[in-house]
Order: structure tokens, then sequence, then C-alpha cells
């Protein structure tokens, strides 16, 4: 009884340390409107572009699938562009989240 106690608490433990914000450095006040309305190919687009594509490469290699199998870098932009225009006042990071959740889930 106490060793099922005992894995009870640690699964417990785990979830809560797997739910904690964890700290993002980078652009993340940055809008999906603001995303939307960056002329492509600009610098600051691409800027934005490449850090939205490094920080999904790192969810990717902590991930226990792999996520980005068969995926392309335009593929996962266009991705960002539609969600962003259906939610221009969420943040970036939300719409990257979502895409996650989205290869993760099929949601």
């Amino acid at each position: 009884m106490l060793r099922i106690a005992m894995l009870l608490l640690i699964a417990a433990i785990s979830t809560a340390q797997a739910q904690e914000e964890r700290a993002i450095i980078g652009p993340t006040d940055f809008s999906c409107g603001k995303w939307i309305n960056t002329p492509k190919r600009t610098l600051n687009h691409e800027q934005l572009r490449m850090w939205i594509l490094g920080y999904l490469s790192g969810i990717n290699v902590e991930s226990s699938a792999d996520l980005l199998r068969n995926r392309d870098a335009d593929g996962l932009t266009v991705w960002i562009d539609n969600y962003c225009r259906q939610y221009p006042l969420r943040a970036i990071t939300q719409a990257i989240n979502a895409l996650v959740d989205e290869l993760r889930f099929g949601r």
C-alpha cells in the first residue's frame, strides 16, 4: 500500500513539473497580428520565422515522438500564418503551442 502511495506521489510531482510554465527567451510578446502584418521576406519576418522554427525544433528534440518528421519550414510557416489570421490578438507563442498540439494530437 505504501509503495502504491509513493508511486502515485511521484507521478503527481512529475505531472506538476511537466505543467510548470517555463521561461522562453525571444520575441514572446510578438502578436499574431504583428506576424501577419510584417511583410514577408523582410529581415524582421525572417528573424521571427527562424526563431519560430528554432522553438519548434527545441520542442521536437525534447519530445518522445519526432513531431517534425516529414514536415518542412514552409508548411509550418503557412500553418502559423493561418492560425494568426484567425487569432490576431494572440501571442505568437500561443500559435506555436497550438501547432505543437496539432502535430502531437492532430487537433
